[in-house]
């Protein structure tokens, strides 16, 4: 990741400072360097990119090394997506899988950050679903208007959230926009398309209510048992260390110049006009997954220059699909185990999360190969309405992800007027 804490890509603020002699992010190995002016065809820098994920992940896996913050973290993940899971259930709703994905990724190391992050998904949601709700049935059958507008509103999103303000809201609002608004062009009734936008906003929000239950549990119990253990002297001294913390505040980074955040605009509505006619052409799967691989693998970290930007892009593409394929194969493997049986399921699913942590909130380099197993193995054994051993949702799903990287792939290839380099670049947080 992107640190777990990375206040959004979005995506995603964020990171834990490296220690002293360690190479940070999911960039070169150490010992390895190439000159940063040196120019990369597109092929060659990929290729550097996946080996650097995969000796990262590798580093990440042989330095096992378990700690209370990064156990405490793990835990509160895992219990957010099985109470997720528990209410979608219990409230029927027909995509639990979206649910559980929301109570993962708004769980941050820090309260503040699962709350901030929290509003700024649902305003997003609500907003977008609204958008889409309006204008999806008067564009659904007019392919000369929809695919236009569907372009519009990935172009608009991603040049919005690449600035300083509300970038979580703007990610979230355009993929739900655009959910909603490819939903009605198959249902071309306005109640229709109303309903499938609130059941939208309803698994979002039970993620949200679940995130914050167990962010309140991990946050507010530890206080709540050392106020009984020590009484008042021990919450002024903890008051003293908060402000002290609050005090050494980060500066918060400088703003991404206009030529990026255009460009990155353009890639955006570039690959949603070509997945837009795919899918209205020929109902390619996993379409909203799709679009949230284009929208976060495009949300960058303020601040980048040009000459790094477009390979960050990459290593992003690079490490979801390193997550998204480690996570697939271990989960399909695993699922016809499971039988369906519930107790099973959740146990499984419960321990890939845990895996999934343990890497995002690691040093090696591979956070975003862990976040994106993470969502992954969510994605396979969270059926849409109930536990199930078949594979084919999770495949479609799974194959949406790779449809989204190879055309945003093919897109880079077409805009990008800079040579592709390899360069040292801060982690940063999507989706």
């Amino acid at each position: 990741m992107e640190r777990p804490d990375d206040a959004l890509e979005l995506l995603s603020s964020m990171q834990t400072a490296p220690h002293a002699g360690e190479c940070t992010g999911p960039r070169l190995p150490c010992g390895w360097h190439t000159p940063a002016a040196a120019p990369m065809t597109f092929l060659s820098t990929l290729a550097q990119l996946s080996r650097a994920a995969v000796l990262a992940l590798g580093r990440e896996l042989a330095a096992w090394k378990p700690s209370p913050s990064r156990a405490s973290f793990a835990a509160a993940a895992v219990l957010s997506v099985a109470l997720s899971v528990a209410l979608a259930n219990a409230l029927n709703l027909s995509d639990t899988w979206w649910a559980a994905i929301t109570g993962f990724v708004l769980m941050q190391t820090t309260f503040a950050s699962s709350v901030e992050r929290s509003a700024y998904r649902i305003m997003g949601t609500v907003i977008g679903a609204a958008l889409g709700t309006i204008i999806g049935p008067w564009l659904g059958d007019r392919p000369w208007f929809f695919v236009p507008a569907m372009a519009a509103i990935g172009g608009v999103s991603v040049y919005q959230a690449n600035g300083l303000k509300a970038s979580y809201a703007w990610i979230l609002g355009g993929v739900t926009a655009l959910m909603v608004t490819y939903e009605a062009h198959k249902f071309a009734s306005i109640r229709e398309t109303a309903l499938f936008a609130a059941l939208r906003v309803a698994e979002v929000a039970v993620g949200t209510f679940s995130c914050l239950v167990v962010a309140s549990l991990f946050y507010f119990g530890p206080k709540w048992y050392r106020r009984a253990r020590a009484g008042a002297s021990l919450n002024h001294a903890a008051g003293s260390a908060s402000a002290s913390s609050a005090s050494a505040a980060p500066t918060p980074p400088t703003q991404t110049s206009q030529a990026i955040r255009t460009l990155l605009g353009v890639q955006a509505a570039l690959s949603v006009t070509i997945l837009a006619i795919l899918t209205y052409v020929w109902h390619t799967p996993g379409f909203a997954q799709t679009m949230v691989t284009v929208m976060a693998v495009l949300l960058l970290p303020a601040g980048l220059t040009a000459d790094i930007t477009q390979q960050r892009v990459l290593e992003k593409m690079v490490q979801r699909v390193a997550g998204c394929l480690l996570a697939g194969a271990l989960a399909l493997a695993l699922l016809p185990l499971m039988r369906g049986e519930a107790v099973l399921c959740m146990l499984a699913l419960s321990i890939g999360v845990w895996l999934g942590c343990h890497v995002q909130t690691g040093r090696e380099g591979a956070s975003y190969v862990g976040r994106q197993f993470t969502i992954a193995f969510i994605i396979v054994f969270v059926q849409d309405h109930h536990w199930s051993a078949d594979p084919l949702p999770a495949l479609e799903r799974l194959t949406g992800i790779l449809i989204g990287i190879v055309v945003l792939a093919l897109v880079m290839i077409a805009t990008s007027k800079r040579p592709f380099v390899t360069a040292h670049t801060q982690s940063d947080e999507v989706t």
